[in-house]
């Protein structure tokens, strides 16, 4: 009872005070500062929010502007938000490309309320399987083995990308990252030139060239939308990222179909729908935020990229950086790239240097994953391995890393599947012992560790 009490306090404290702390850190106001109309707002649920605007003397249509936490523990999904009237039809809401979490709702004459709420997808949010869940310490063999956090064991990972298929990214961007042995995201603008633009499309100018990279397989392409100009209701929105998603999928035919989305800054987007809706039918994830800008504007680059990859290394974490343009007089200099490159080589035994979708793989994966022992003894031990992502879209191998009883000498260590193929091992230390890592796919399966005499 004093539970539910409390909430109905906190309630009427959030209608009184709509930009209380009462909202969740969420902040409504009018987007017309000469506005007088009064609006009030409701926290009704976790990530359901009831506005009602009181227009008094204006006759004009109101617009409202809703900041949605988007880190800590109070943030929004925002890519599950909707936004309904009364009725429960859906109203058409702007946003900004790379900032989804503000929205901007301009209401249809004659309504006066609206709800914002964040709709679980189908089978709701996915909770992470506990830690402990991805490891096995078995006493009667003395194994002990987990789900690497990074592939290959690495500390941490680095992806690195560039945005607007510009020339420079087939002149400079992609062989120098080759000649570092370094895999890039390449997020691309593959649309048309339009009637009645100025803007041509650099992409199709050049797209036997960017055919060719992709063939080679050595590089990733990500979804920037077709034409980096925003999209102006459903249809519009659908066809930026619907058309760029085709031009992806027919260039990489063969590969997973899961692709990064970044929908650019500058871009102004409005729909009623949810960018969820966009992200499940296209298979995209959102990769809208949590970037470091490396253009040379923003002065000291280089050294602050040597920085934040420390930070990224000490914390295990994805540390992710974006370029522009590559050259003399552009966005960033050939001799800053180079600079930036080589401090992420001097860290490649830690680093997982791959492409966002690779990387975006393995954490979802690892997330959904389970180890279970089914049998052991002194000599071997059978192990089963559950990953509850889709097959056809997560094929990214899961790294398993294995520390050894001491009795174990590593040269007589055999992993096999099911079928008793057996599966490449590489050795190494783990917390001081002998260990072994091996990939396996993120399948359901069994495996059996054997040693030999």
């Amino acid at each position: 009872m004093k539970a539910i009490a409390a909430f109905v306090l906190g309630l009427f404290a959030s209608a009184l005070h709509a930009q209380s702390p009462d909202l969740g850190g969420v902040k409504v106001a009018s987007a017309d500062p000469s506005s007088e109309a009064a609006i009030t707002a409701v926290l009704a649920a976790p990530f359901k929010l009831q506005i009602s605007v009181a227009p008094h003397a204006e006759a004009r249509p109101q617009t409202i502007r809703i900041d949605l936490p988007n880190s800590g523990p109070k943030a929004w999904p925002a890519a599950d938000v909707e936004v309904r009237d009364a009725s429960g039809k859906a109203l058409l809401v702007r946003r900004s490309g790379i900032e989804w979490f503000k929205l901007l709702v301009p209401l249809p004459a004659g309504v006066t309320s609206c709800v914002v709420e964040a709709v679980p997808p189908p089978g709701g949010w996915v909770k992470p399987t506990p830690e402990k869940s991805r490891a096995i310490e078995d006493p009667t063999s003395g194994v002990k083995m987990r789900i690497a956090k990074w592939h290959d064991g690495r500390d941490a990972a680095l992806s690195i990308r560039f945005d607007d298929s510009h020339p420079t990214h087939l002149s400079k961007a992609a062989p120098i990252l080759e000649s570092y042995g370094f895999r890039g995201t390449f997020m691309i603008n593959p649309g048309a030139s339009e009637p009645g633009s100025r803007r041509v499309s650099e992409f199709n100018q050049q797209r036997a060239a960017w055919e060719a990279l992709a063939k080679q397989g050595k590089h990733e392409f990500a979804n920037h939308s077709a034409h980096h100009r925003g999209g102006l209701g459903d249809a519009d929105m659908e066809a930026e990222i619907g058309e760029a998603a085709q031009v992806i999928w027919q260039m990489t035919p063969g590969k997973s179909r899961l692709t990064a989305l970044n929908l650019g800054g500058g871009t102004r987007w409005e729909t009623t729908r949810s960018l969820r809706y966009y992200l499940d039918k296209y298979h995209h994830f959102d990769a809208s935020e949590n970037s470091t800008g490396m253009d040379d504007s923003y002065g000291n680059r280089v050294e602050n990229f040597r920085r934040i990859l420390q930070q990224h290394l000490q914390r295990g974490l994805w540390c992710r950086i974006h370029y522009h343009y590559i050259g003399e007089g552009l966005s960033s200099s050939e001799a800053n790239f180079r600079a930036a490159m080589d401090i992420a080589k001097e860290h490649e035994a830690k680093l997982w240097i791959a492409g966002m979708a690779d990387i975006h793989q393995y954490m979802t994966e690892r997330d959904a994953a389970k180890l279970a022992l089914i049998k052991a003894d002194a000599q071997q031990l059978s192990f089963k391995l559950t990953c509850a992502t889709d097959a056809a879209l997560y094929d990214q191998p899961l790294t398993i890393e294995m520390v050894l009883p001491p009795a174990w000498k590593l040269p007589n260590v055999s992993i096999k599947d099911a079928k008793g193929s057996v599966i490449p091992t590489m050795p190494g230390k783990l917390e001081g012992a002998d260990a072994l890592r091996f990939d396996v796919p993120p399948r359901e399966a069994e495996y059996l560790i054997s040693v030999n005499p």
